[in-house]
């Protein structure tokens, strides 16, 4: 489980370096497009750098999971009663907590133990259960 973890979670850097990448480029492309007055254009090319990730991994979050967690088949529950955690707590755990402490949260994770995203939303990670045929 411990390796499936690490892999998701570079498999998630790769992907936000990416997006964010992604962000930069159509941000970039706005500046050309139209000749707003300064203050207008840059907060439209911050909210379009923020929100590229977040909309490329809300599809995922929805499912209580990342694209990295999906690869490697593993996601994320509550600890009292193994539910699907809602898209508000996957935002929280994965974009807030994780992003915005440039990934130290995770950690723990190296050493065995729960992130310190996992212990504030009280979740977990578990293996996907397999569907039947």
């Amino acid at each position: 489980m411990l390796m499936r973890r690490m892999v998701a979670n570079i498999i998630d850097l790769i992907v936000l370096i990416g997006s964010l990448a992604l962000g930069v480029y159509l941000a970039g492309q706005v500046t050309d497009l139209f000749e707003e007055p300064f203050f207008l254009l840059t907060v439209s090319m911050v909210c379009l750098i923020i929100l590229v990730p977040i909309g490329l991994q809300s599809l995922f979050w929805l499912e209580s999971t990342t694209i990295g967690k999906t690869l490697v088949f593993i996601k994320v529950v509550r600890n009292e009663d193994g539910a699907h955690l809602d898209y508000f707590q996957m935002f929280v755990r994965d974009f807030l907590l994780k992003i915005l402490s440039a990934n130290l949260v995770t950690l723990p994770i190296f050493l065995g133990k729960s992130g310190i995203h996992d212990i504030i939303v009280d979740g977990k990670v578990i293996i996907k259960p397999k569907r039947g045929i």
